[in-house]
């Protein structure tokens, strides 16, 4: 019995995993095709020595798969490819909140401090808005990971309506001491919450985006976090 790893392009949906492992069962020395989306692999188990070449032969006709016997290899360039495929909508919204702080610190002739102010407050501003699209399951998944949602539930359905007030207030630059003091409130539970949930390696999804996008938690969400406290602490100090 032979038992072989290859990688496979070209999936996206669980019909083509099952057009696969069907296309592939049915040769007579194929015992086994275990096949894998979300890792991207086929193992096969099989009474002869299969070659990718093969393999891409059989599966021809049922789509444009290709295999290849690099499934355990480390490839930097898929690896990076997967992660910025997986966490695109966070990337794009950071950096539009990147680029609309930029704008704004350009146009206002502002200093470092400023910057800051505005990066935090359309942060807040942006993620509030796709929180809005569907409160009620945003609070259900924010109760997931957060520590006071899911101790109060009715937090989770003002929470979208804290973080748009905290954006105003932050690009207007007004009661910012009671604004950083809250976004530290509000942000470091959460991110407990999320460590908590990656270290016993649960796979949720983040509510940061609302439910507009199905984004897995991933320390991605921790920095964010973390930044913007750290953001919050210069401020109160600044300030006090």
């Amino acid at each position: 019995m032979n038992e072989k790893k290859f990688s496979v392009s070209g999936m996206t949906c669980d019909g083509c995993v099952q057009s696969i492992k069907t296309k592939l069962e049915l040769e007579d020395d194929i015992v086994s095709a275990e096949v894998s989306l979300n890792d991207e692999y086929l193992l096969l188990s099989s009474e002869k020595n299969y070659e990718e070449s093969e393999i891409n032969e059989l599966l021809k006709s049922v789509g444009s798969y290709k295999v290849s016997e690099d499934y355990n290899k480390p490839n930097i360039i898929k690896i990076i490819s997967k992660y910025l495929s997986t966490y695109k909508p966070i990337l794009i919204t950071l950096i539009f909140v990147f680029l609309l702080s930029f704008l704004s610190y350009i146009a206002f002739d502002g200093n470092g401090d400023s910057f800051m102010r505005f990066l935090m407050g359309y942060f807040f501003l942006i993620f509030s808005f796709l929180k809005f699209q569907d409160i009620s399951q945003f609070a259900y998944s924010f109760s997931n990971y957060d520590p006071i949602t899911k101790t109060f539930y009715k937090f989770g359905l003002v929470y979208p309506f804290i973080e748009l007030s905290l954006g105003i207030f932050f690009i207007l630059g007004v009661f910012l001491l009671f604004s950083n003091v809250l976004t530290l409130i509000i942000l470091l539970p959460q991110t407990y919450g999320i460590f908590m949930k990656l270290r016993r390696k649960e796979m949720i999804n983040c509510a940061c985006l609302g439910t507009s996008f199905s984004v897995p938690l991933s320390n991605l969400t921790i920095i964010e976090n973390l930044s913007m406290c750290l953001m919050a602490i210069f401020f109160i100090v600044a300030i006090i």
